[in-house]
């Protein structure tokens, strides 16, 4: 599977992944930028459950951490992933809920644990890789010792030497055989009836050898070549059975009709032969050879650029002639490339625009709804009762209310006719305020109604990313078949020409050769009849009743040959019969003989087996320390010290210690290495990688490690996944590690998935690792929020351009 390329991701519901995202990531490398809190974590998260169906960094901080995957604004939620290969495409998909993770369909086993060990490096770990192995001591059990046991695989020689431990004994040896003497009786028994069918083989070998040498007599005199022997009767029967005589036969009674039919004509023709005087003009030679040469150097590419074209263009009639097609596909490329384009900004204006308008009418529902309360508040009939009160005023004598009776003076507060007025004008006040707000509500409910029709509108059209992502292909894919047919036009014009000047020759030989078919009708018919019969054409000085009286005497000798030979085929095909049957019994005699001796071999075997066990044993053992012991130094010193450090030094030249894996000089049971450092012109340094090296510097070697670690072994998965890993990395740090990305994507074949949180950072790698070559291509994904909080995922594809100002200075 290291051809094996990641595709694209649909998330929905995951972790701080509110809503659904797609995510293209058929691309070299792919960079994801977003603020901190955006998803960029969880994003690369959920590639590692879809294709393992767990996250190893979530659980190494909480075992249980399964129940807190799914969002908590929902009940349900899926991440799927999507890659492609040479075996064709696989589709990898985990069901969340609140219960925990689901896998539906995931990597096997073995790949999934070097997806964990080798590919992802979550942000978790990256600060904790190195603290763990410096926190091992010399102790056989340490989780430095368990971690490289597994990687080199000492614990199977381990296992091997614990289970080879009763071998030592052989008392022990003979305990584990079971059935030895048992075994020694099945022997004598079928060793009697190996002799029995050995005898009744042996009489049927001579019965077949002297029918196979009638057999072979026959094929002799029908000059069959094939040799008979047993191994080759099939053959023999599939040339006995071809019916070739009998072919043959029939095909010479239609020659015999044919001739009659020949010398039939030419009587009534009465013509003599003719002069051949067929024409072959150089010209049609040179043309034709012209067009030949022009069509090998550039006919598969201009085919395999056309079915392109049309598969890019189904609607479109394209012409046969190389010129008019190249004049008619060029603009019809460009035109479609050109609106895809457009469709795919106006798609990216509208999402935009969809989650703007969003938060608009989110602002304005919550300003109708402050209206609708405030106005709730206010008596709808308070304009009505001013004006009742107002006219009221007019009978109002003394302090007596008119309405109630009530003596006002009793209150001692206000006169009645004062305490009527100020009732008046605080109602006409509140009149006014509701039409104000009546007025400001029906504002409002325009603006809430105009956003409601625009939205539905943009939603209406707006594209789903994975669409926009198949747009942006298709786009890509148009504008390199707009660079191959350019770089082709002046082929395609000298291609046109030459098939013309081709035509035109080869009509002129043509009628040349229709001037003298006539004459040369006679002869020809006559001399292709004998050329079809094996024998010589009719010569120029003999006649045509000479040359047809000679045929026909060919026909009759060669029907009574094939008379004879039909019978000698009847008589191959019933001996072969016998053969095959005789064969049948004989190998039902052979099963029967091999499937005792396979049992006699079985009692053999198991046997010596049984006498050499011990020593077999003893032998392993020795062996056993030998092996481990050039293991640990072949895996450490060769391959993962040496790559360790070359990627080190490559990120922090200036750093003077350099980690690295210490190995006990002399063979022990069980492995124990050690962090240590050394100095980078030579020496141990004695100190470990915490204590010698610089904050900066401890992730760089974490970082450096986890990539030797994946370079180490053979590439079972061809991605590197990596989590923010530029955390404390100065400037000089960053260019090394981009010079770095850029060899393993380039030179090594490595799929990067990269996710930063710093925008300059971004920019920065996406212009160093932009594409270099035209297979090369680059994705960034760009993660936000919206007003609602949900997660919002832009893609934007980078495809290589070829540098086109300079060609035209030169």
């Amino acid at each position: 599977m290291s051809d094996l390329l990641l595709k694209e991701l649909d998330v929905t519901n995951f972790r701080s992944i509110c809503g659904h995202v797609h995510a293209p990531l058929d691309a070299k490398v792919v960079l994801v930028h977003g603020k901190n809190g955006s998803g960029k974590t969880s994003l690369l998260s959920a590639i590692e459950l879809a294709l393992t169906g767990s996250i190893q960094s979530l659980w190494r901080a909480d075992p249980d951490y399964e129940r807190h995957l799914l969002h908590r604004s929902s009940n349900h939620g899926n991440v799927t992933i999507q890659t492609k290969g040479a075996d064709g495409e696989q589709r990898y998909e985990a069901f969340l809920d609140e219960t925990g993770a689901h896998p539906i369909a995931a990597l096997e086993q073995q790949l999934a644990a070097f997806f964990g060990e080798r590919t992802y490096l979550p942000q978790s770990l990256l600060g904790q890789l190195l603290q763990i192995y410096q926190e091992s001591g010399s102790d056989a059990d340490s989780p430095l010792a368990r971690f490289v046991g597994d990687l080199l695989g000492l614990d199977r020689l381990d296992a091997l030497e614990a289970g080879l431990k009763p071998l030592t004994d052989v008392r022990n040896v003979r305990k584990v055989v079971d059935g030895w003497s048992q075994t020694e009786i099945e022997k004598n028994r079928l060793d009697k009836l190996l002799d029995d069918q050995q005898s009744a083989r042996a009489g049927l070998a001579e019965t077949l050898e002297n029918a196979i040498k009638e057999l072979s007599g026959i094929c002799t005199k029908l000059e069959l070549s094939v040799e008979v022997r047993e191994q080759t009767l099939e053959a023999v029967s599939a040339n006995l059975s071809q019916n070739k005589d009998e072919a043959a036969f029939d095909r010479l009674t239609d020659q015999h009709r044919h001739l009659a039919s020949i010398r039939r004509e030419l009587a009534d023709s009465g013509s003599g032969a003719t002069q051949d005087g067929a024409l072959s003009p150089a010209a049609a030679v040179e043309a034709s050879s012209a067009y030949a040469s022009w069509e090998s150097a550039h006919g598969a590419r201009f085919f395999g650029l056309r079915n392109q074209i049309e598969t890019l263009l189904p609607l479109a009639s394209l012409p046969s002639d190389h010129a008019a097609f190249g004049a008619e596909a060029l603009p019809l490329l460009r035109s479609e490339g050109k609106r895809l384009s457009d469709q795919a900004e106006q798609a990216r204006v509208d999402l935009e625009r969809v989650a703007i308008a969003r938060g608009e009418i989110e602002i304005a529902r919550r300003q109708r709804a402050t209206i609708d309360e405030e106005i709730s508040r206010i008596p709808k009939s308070a304009g009505n009762l001013s004006v009742v009160l107002s006219e009221l005023s007019s009978y109002i004598d003394g302090e007596v209310c008119p309405v109630c009776e009530r003596d006002f003076i009793e209150l001692e507060s206000d006169r009645l006719a004062d305490h009527l007025h100020e009732k008046v004008r605080r109602l006409s006040a509140s009149g006014e305020r509701l039409l104000t707000l009546g007025r400001s509500r029906s504002e409002q409910q325009v603006i809430v109604e105009r956003l409601e029709r625009e939205i539905a509108a943009l939603e209406a059209r707006v594209l789903d990313a994975k669409s926009l992502a198949a747009i942006d292909r298709q786009s890509a894919a148009l504008n390199q078949a707009v660079m191959e047919l350019h770089a082709l036009t002046a082929t395609l014009a000298e291609g046109a020409r030459l098939r013309a000047s081709d035509v035109a020759a080869r009509r002129a030989v043509s009628k040349a050769h229709s001037r003298d078919a006539a004459l040369a009708a006679a002869r020809e018919t006559l001399s292709e009849f004998a050329l079809s019969l094996a024998t010589v054409g009719v010569a120029d000085e003999e006649t045509f009743g000479s040359a047809a009286a000679r045929l026909e005497d060919l026909l009759s000798g060669e029907t009574t040959r094939l008379d004879g030979r039909l019978a000698l085929r009847r008589k191959g095909n019933d001996l072969l019969t016998t053969i095959q049957n005789n064969m049948t019994r004989r190998g039902e005699i052979d099963a029967a003989i091999a499937g005792y001796q396979h049992m006699r071999q079985r009692a053999d075997k198991a046997l010596r087996r049984a006498q050499a066990l011990r020593q077999q044993g003893i032998s392993i053992r020795n062996a056993v320390d030998t092996v481990r012991s050039a293991i640990i130094r072949r895996e450490f010193n060769d391959r993962l010290n040496r790559v360790w450090r070359d990627l080190f030094v490559r990120l922090a030249p200036g750093e003077p210690f350099v980690p690295a894996f210490r190995i006990p000089p002399s063979s022990t049971q069980r492995l124990q290495p050690k962090l240590i450092t050394e100095y980078r012109d030579g020496g141990e340094a004695g100190g470990t990688p915490g204590a010698m090296l610089s904050a900066g510097n401890l992730n760089t070697a974490a970082l450096t490690l986890f990539i030797a670690l994946h370079l180490s072994v053979p590439k079972a998965l061809p991605w590197l996944i990596l989590d923010d890993p530029v955390q404390s990395m100065d400037d000089m740090h960053i260019t090394h590690f981009a010079s770095l990305l850029r060899t393993l994507s380039k030179e090594h074949g490595r799929q990067i998935v990269l996710s930063v949180h710093d925008h300059q950072l971004f920019e920065y790698l996406r212009l160093e690792l932009s594409p270099a070559f035209a297979d090369d291509s680059l994705l960034t994904l760009e993660l936000s929020r919206r007003p609602h909080r949900d997660t919002l995922c832009l893609s934007q594809r980078l495809r290589f351009q070829e540098e086109t100002a300079l060609q035209l200075v030169a």
